[in-house]
């Protein structure tokens, strides 16, 4: 199993970067990279906001070789693109494809780049992380998570807190009015009742964060 990191690059050579600054009220979500040359990937990307004026701004960016403009989505200025990149000073796709990491998101503005990405292991994070910041580009880890296997219990959630919330929730413990205590949660987990409470308390908890 890999692992899921969540970071802030910052720096004026990573690409689309010159295009969201010319036009700052602009975000772009980068929804799906191609799996072609390396040094010259193909993105779709989502661009929302006052989008007028991107494209010229994207035929003004010297990270950019060619565009299409494929939709309007809404009729408000969003609109998607199908960007092919040019070698960037700082190609942080190519490393991707080196390091055997897998993008799953990006998003531009002119605070920099936010990204999400599959490593395979801890080094392979610690090198990428090597590598920006030898270019003169800021990292700043924001999130690390393992991934889970298909057999594991979903949110993050442990075997006992997944199990505690089940039980709970075929109980009729978070029905309005509530339908059993932590007592007789806690009897069918065979733990006591500040066990169970605990439990449940910690398994929301974690639910919450991984879903919000």
């Amino acid at each position: 199993m890999g692992l899921i990191a969540e970071f802030q690059l910052n720096s004026p050579d990573l690409p689309l970067t010159d295009a969201v600054m010319a036009v700052p009220d602009v975000t772009l979500y980068i929804e799906r990279i191609l799996v072609v040359d390396p040094d010259r990937p193909v993105v779709l990307c989502r661009a929302t906001g006052a989008a007028d004026g991107f494209s010229e701004a994207l035929a003004d960016d010297p990270t950019v070789e060619t565009y299409t403009t494929m939709d309007d989505l809404d009729g408000e200025g969003d609109a998607l693109y199908r960007i092919k990149l040019r070698d960037p000073p700082l190609p942080i796709y190519r490393k991707y494809v080196e390091l055997g990491t897998t993008p799953l998101g990006g998003i531009v503005t002119v605070d920099g780049w936010w990204g999400r990405a599959r490593f395979p292991d801890r080094e392979a994070l610690a090198e990428y992380r090597a590598f920006c910041t030898e270019r003169g580009a800021t990292f700043k880890l924001e999130r690390l998570t393992r991934e889970s296997s298909t057999d594991d219990p979903p949110f993050g959630l442990t075997d006992e807190q997944y199990e505690a919330l089940i039980a709970a929730r075929e109980a009729g413990y978070f029905a309005v009015p509530r339908e059993a205590s932590t007592e007789e949660i806690g009897d069918r987990l065979g733990i006591s009742a500040p066990s169970a409470s605990e439990r449940l308390r910690r398994g929301i908890d974690r639910v919450l964060e991984n879903a919000l």
